[in-house]
């Protein structure tokens, strides 16, 4: 799959479970997780955004949380 410069990098979150992943938001809004092509762990394919960083944002670096 070929990345788009629209595509965002975030957290998202299971509906059903809980469980957290990396994603990709896509310009429609839609959820993709990364290295998951099959959904949660849980059997859902719901996810919402809970988190994104983009290199423009100045309050968010790559050492956060380190």
């Amino acid at each position: 799959m070929s990345q788009n410069d629209n595509w965002l990098k975030a957290a998202a979150k299971c509906c059903e479970c809980g469980a957290v992943y990396s994603a990709w938001i896509l310009p429609d809004d839609s959820v993709q997780l990364i290295g998951r092509k099959d959904g949660c762990r849980c059997g859902a394919s719901a996810f919402r955004e809970i988190s994104s960083a983009t290199h423009d944002d100045p309050s968010v670096s790559e050492t956060d949380g380190a």
